[in-house]
């Protein structure tokens, strides 16, 4: 999606020096399917009145519209419409039930049944009611529409129609432009490969970024992964999402893992996640399996085509089991920097601490619940390497200065592997 950058939306733009204001629409009634009558108000100045189908234009422009009745009050800079309104100009086609053109302000307001199409990229917007207000020379430098009622948009930031559009419903919506679009009130942004949840949004088609504020939550495709904070941004790449951060309270989860910190972010790409970071100060970084717990002040994982590959621990680092119901106690490994570097299917292969290295771990007699405890070791040292197979303990190394204590389970006469 294109993601983003929240500003405000709604631009009056002063007129560049020299520039002329335009000329607000000097309405003539083409045609007439029944009776019209017009009232005279002043000096060369009437209202008038149709119905049975009536077309009309603006002098000298390309705007045409068309109503089942029709009432033009030139003294208020005014044109009303009602029943099968039909509403064009060079950039948008609106239909309604009900409509007015403000001729000096350049805006339509038109409710019932509203749907207003993007005649260059195709976007539709529809919803009970909406403000379209045209680029005018002196009045404003783009189009800007602003929709509330719970409008839906299927918006396209270009015209290029082989690109799935993006389906936006919220309790308001506001676009300018053919490129930038905000929204709030229950935000949900929705395509096949994408959905994103949020209080408020913003997209920026020209930036190629976005944003969602308020319990935000992406998701990718057939949730791959989920991703969620108090705020969520966003880029994209000729269309697909490269990159993607939570901030405040982020949550992520993948099929494997959940991981949790102040700030996550992600490299996207085919729409799995390739590498990832989490950080931040009020809460440490926590990467969670079924099988093991990673903490630190930072954490850096790396999982190309979404298989997780190694998780790098930074700054306060511990790598423990998880505990389940056959297991009370944890084996765990300390460090200023905790390397774990995994194979298929999540399998820890090799665990690294360097820095104040420590580790504690049982050496066990058999799997399962046929599992005999041995004894309890705890070590320290420079260098911790920890090797697994089968995503068993196999091997312990100690390098540097070292020094430990290995406690023998009683009825034990030592441990019978390392």
């Amino acid at each position: 999606m294109s993601w983003l950058r929240v500003f405000p939306l709604l631009l009056a733009v002063a007129p560049p020096v020299g520039a002329q204001r335009q000329q607000p629409c000097d309405v003539q009634l083409v045609s007439t399917g029944g009776e019209g009558r017009s009232i005279e108000i002043g000096p060369n100045l009437r209202r008038q009145f149709a119905a049975g189908g009536v077309r009309a234009r603006c002098r000298g422009t390309e705007i045409t519209m068309f109503a089942d009745s029709v009432a033009y009050y030139p003294d208020f800079s005014r044109f009303d419409m009602v029943g099968a309104v039909r509403f064009e100009d060079s950039t948008a086609v609106l239909t309604s039930q009900r409509a007015s053109y403000l001729l000096r302000e350049e805006r339509l307001d038109a409710h019932g049944a509203v749907v207003l199409t993007n005649r260059r990229t195709g976007s539709v917007l529809t919803g009970p009611t909406l403000s379209y207000r045209r680029r005018a020379v002196g009045v404003r430098d783009t189009t800007a529409t602003d929709a509330c009622g719970r409008p839906t948009v299927r918006y396209r930031a270009d015209a290029d129609t082989t690109i799935e559009p993006y389906v936006i419903v919220a309790d308001c919506l506001w676009l300018t432009g053919d490129d930038q679009a905000r929204a709030r009130g229950t935000v949900t942004i929705d395509r096949s490969d994408f959905a994103a949840r949020g209080d408020s949004a913003a997209l920026d088609g020209v930036e190629d970024r976005g944003a969602l504020v308020g319990h935000a939550h992406v998701a990718g495709d057939s949730s791959a992964y989920t991703l969620s904070g108090r705020r969520v941004d966003y880029r994209l790449t000729d269309d697909a999402l490269t990159w993607v951060r939570a901030i405040e309270g982020a949550d992520a989860t993948s099929e494997e893992w959940r991981l949790e910190a102040d700030t996550i972010e992600f490299d996207v790409a085919d729409d799995r996640v390739q590498a990832g970071r989490a950080w931040g100060r009020s809460m440490p970084s926590a990467a969670r399996s079924a099988q093991r717990t990673i903490t630190a002040d930072s954490l850096s994982i790396l999982t190309p085509g979404q298989h997780l590959e190694a998780v790098r621990a930074f700054g306060t680092a511990l790598a423990m089991t998880a505990l389940d119901s056959l297991d009370t106690e944890r084996d765990w490994v300390a460090g200023d920097t905790v390397i774990a570097t995994f194979g298929s299917g999540d399998t820890m292969e090799l665990l690294e601490a360097s820095g104040a290295a420590r580790t504690r771990y049982r050496i066990f007699e058999g799997v399962g619940p046929d599992r005999v405890l041995r004894g309890i070791n705890y070590s320290r040292g420079d260098r911790i390497t920890a090797r697994f197979a089968d995503d068993r303990l196999f091997r312990v190394d100690v390098a540097g200065d070292t020094d430990g204590v290995y406690l023998e389970a009683p009825g034990t006469r030592g441990p019978t592997r390392e």
